[in-house]
């Protein structure tokens, strides 16, 4: 069994490098009945990972999967009882032993329209519920799309589909609620190009969701509004948390980086994030901020010290490679430790509190250890 702080640093270390699968085990472990491959090629959050719980049965992490020993260092080995033994290859250390969360039953099943529900929701973590219900953005429609993201690819890759409706959603929550798969959902979407961003497709999919579904707790992330009143009506509609995302600290950073997100001011990003919590209240504001990039640790924490300052959760995360598509940079799995830590003292001095949330990302906690930091502290 390992203690708390090994976990925040073995979380943190698989966060940054991943695992190395070997494709031949691939095929051994399926003759043993586990199903694990190199995760999904688009989307909108990290891409090509699978969700590994620690030692210590309780801390959950997203890995990213690579089929290359160049790529990582951590070494994806055999499966021994319930858990797989990682080795570093580099040291030739053993590492930690590491959980598979396997895969729902469910996403063999089908909608009443026709489609797999896989391709309109997928589990997150072990009970969180996950779906982009617009699988389109305006940034990639006119040419700047943020360098991190793959939203679009799932429709490449035929993964997905377009637009979900209220209808298959709830069919797929209460298949996932038959297997406790479904304790909370996070929603999420590309910006539409209307004045709403997609907040009105939002609104239209929440109602019809809470119809059937009263007691699932939704988290929706949606892009900083001009018209703060839309904040209002989502709350409304039935969203119980908002992660409202700037991705990138740093004026030059975000406009190399995200270049069409980047019209929208820093200061747009802070009115809605004060207004925000007061409509959803405390610890239910989050915002994703990306490491890796190069930044300054001293710039980036005094960024993510702003951020906390408002009462927002910074939901830190190393940014990801895009699987057979762009190779992104390996965050420096020591920085972004301290980086967690010290992010976590700040939370504790402004009294914002990450366990406190009720949906999405941040209670899922999987692609970032900054929950883990906050015991921690």
């Amino acid at each position: 069994m390992i203690d708390a702080e090994t976990a925040l640093i073995q979380k943190t270390e698989l966060l940054c490098k991943g695992l190395y699968l070997n494709k031949e085990l691939i095929t051994k472990y399926k003759e043993q009945g586990i199903e694990i491959d190199f995760g999904r090629k688009g989307g909108a959050g990290p891409l090509g990972g699978r969700y590994f719980i620690l030692e210590d049965d309780t801390t959950l992490v997203n890995v990213a999967l690579w089929n290359s020993k160049e790529k990582a260092s951590l070494l994806l080995g055999e499966k021994k009882g319930d858990f797989f033994e990682v080795y570093d290859n580099k040291s030739n250390r053993f590492f930690g032993n590491l959980k598979l969360v396997e895969n729902p039953k469910f996403y063999l099943e089908k909608t009443t329209d026709g489609f797999e529900m896989k391709k309109i929701a997928l589990v997150h973590g072990v009970d969180c519920l996950a779906s982009t219900i617009y699988q389109k953005c305006v940034y990639w429609a006119c040419g700047e799309p943020c360098k991190f993201c793959g939203i679009e690819l799932s429709l490449q890759y035929d993964t997905t589909i377009e637009e979900k409706n209220a209808l298959q959603m709830s069919e797929v929550i209460t298949a996932a609620k038959k297997e406790e798969r479904c304790s909370h959902m996070t929603l999420t979407s590309g910006t539409d190009e209307n004045i709403d961003k997609g907040a009105n497709r939002y609104i239209e999919l929440l109602k019809g969701i809470k119809i059937d579904h009263a007691d699932i707790p939704l988290h929706i992330q949606i892009e900083a509004l001009e018209d703060l009143s839309y904040i209002d009506r989502l709350k409304e509609a039935g969203a119980d948390s908002i992660g409202i995302h700037i991705e990138v600290l740093g004026e030059s950073l975000r406009q190399e980086i995200t270049p069409g997100k980047f019209s929208i001011s820093y200061e747009v990003f802070e009115k809605n994030w004060k207004h925000a919590i007061e409509i959803f209240g405390k610890n239910q504001v989050s915002s994703y901020v990306l490491t890796g990039f190069g930044e300054s640790k001293v710039d980036f924490i005094k960024n993510v010290e702003n951020i906390i300052s408002i009462g927002v959760i910074p939901y830190i995360t190393p940014v990801r490679s895009i699987p057979g598509k762009k190779d992104l940079p390996i965050t420096n799995y020591s920085e972004l430790l301290e980086i967690y830590k010290e992010s976590a003292k700040l939370m504790r001095e402004y009294g914002v509190n990450p366990l406190e949330n009720k949906a999405g990302c941040v209670r899922c906690g999987g692609c970032s250890a900054i929950k883990e930091a906050y015991v921690e502290i």
